[in-house]
């Protein structure tokens, strides 16, 4: 079954390339259709996946029939995950939601949308139900199964095809191309990564965007942490920066810091001419242009979104990572915080013409319950071509 897959999910791709010309390529970018981990049976929960997903699938399928949609990115989180509730380990819990979650994403393989994914943190972690109040905090321990890693790979193995990164990235880390674009798509999680790439990846990543650029390919990269949160996951993201961060071995005198880390991944972004980096992890949609590339926080799936960082809702504002302020002074555009502060749930369809890259934003205030809920929220011109001088 899972050669079957495999083969095709190549042949989508392979008639994708022969069909789809360069000046017309539209994909969607959407993540985190985890419900909330606290139920008691694998099955209950629609299996531990939020009712958005579908109602985002149908509205992607309905898009397609009027103009054709090549491709899907999932960056993570599809599952609740977490706790092993009524099966016998975390991994076969986790087996019965992937496989859910599959289920609900099926009108779009059957449509011939090539599909690609990689894990988010709901995926690989493992939990007590004891450790409620360490749940609670705003930091907590990682503590990834591998046997979660090998039941993903089991049942969303066809969607992790392309060209492998290093093998320390367990097989979730991969670039492919389709007509003139270039998409890299990374692991930030793996047994010894948490919301960080390892030093492999970031040396694998360089040389696979500078062939890319060297074939001059619009280029974009994929992965599930935001490198510039705005939202609930502003201390574990990919700057990771909590002064009294004491879990996984650090010392709560001097916390963890990983905005250099951070800094040189987006550096590597910048030289290589990334249009946009898509990721998730923050329950809601942003757009941000950092340094002239994009980062697009698409992950507005969930039941619950989360507030925007200072915000009249947040209850727990950060003001640590972006030196007093609430929100990245480094980006020229941050849209929706400089637009009515609102979060949004939705999903992101970028439309590639071989002069121009542009994105559609679609998306309401409150997860939708059916795609008619769900209005054109914005569009952004991500890339165009400097005319000669």
């Amino acid at each position: 079954m899972k050669i079957k897959r495999f083969i095709v999910s190549l042949i989508v791709l392979v008639c994708l390339q022969s069909t789809h010309s360069s000046a017309d390529l539209r994909f969607a970018v959407l993540c985190d259709s985890r419900s909330f981990p606290e139920y008691a049976k694998c099955s209950e929960n629609n299996g531990g996946v939020s009712l958005s997903l579908g109602v985002v699938v149908e509205d992607i399928v309905d898009k397609h029939k009027s103009g054709a949609i090549g491709l899907m990115l999932f960056p993570g989180d599809m599952i609740a995950g977490y706790y092993m509730r009524d099966a016998s380990s975390i991994a076969e819990c986790n087996r019965q939601s992937l496989t859910r979650w599959r289920e609900i994403v099926g009108p779009v393989l059957s449509a011939g949308i090539a599909l690609r994914v990689t894990v988010g943190n709901h995926e690989v972690l493992g939990f007590q139900p004891s450790w409620a109040n360490i749940l609670s905090g705003k930091n907590r321990p990682y503590t990834p199964e591998l046997a979660n890693f090998a039941v993903f790979k089991e049942v969303l193995g066809d969607m992790l095809a392309g060209n492998p990164g290093p093998t320390s990235d367990m097989g979730l880390t991969y670039s492919f191309d389709l007509d003139d674009c270039h998409f890299a798509v990374l692991t930030a999680y793996t047994m010894y990564e948490n919301n960080s790439f390892s030093n492999e990846t970031i040396k694998w990543l360089e040389n696979d965007l500078g062939k890319a650029q060297a074939e001059r390919r619009k280029i974009f990269v994929v992965s599930h942490p935001p490198a510039f949160p705005g939202g609930g996951h502003m201390w574990d993201s990919l700057p990771f920066y909590d002064p009294q961060y004491d879990w996984d071995g650090y010392d709560g005198r001097f916390g963890i810091d990983h905005r250099t880390e951070r800094d040189r991944f987006w550096n590597i972004l910048k030289k290589h001419g990334v249009i946009a980096y898509f990721c998730g992890h923050e329950h809601n949609i942003q757009v941000q242009q950092v340094e002239g590339v994009w980062h697009v926080i698409s992950g507005g799936l969930t039941p619950k979104l989360y507030p925007l960082n200072g915000s009249e809702n947040d209850k727990r504002k950060n003001t640590i990572l972006y030196n007093g302020e609430f929100q990245n002074q480094r980006a020229s555009v941050n849209w929706p915080w400089n637009n009515g502060r609102k979060s949004y749930a939705g999903w992101c369809l970028v439309n590639v013409q071989s002069d121009k890259v542009t994105m559609e934003v679609f998306g309401s205030e409150k997860p939708p319950k059916n795609k008619s809920e769900m209005d054109l929220l914005k569009v952004f011109e991500l890339w165009k071509t400097v005319p000669e001088k």
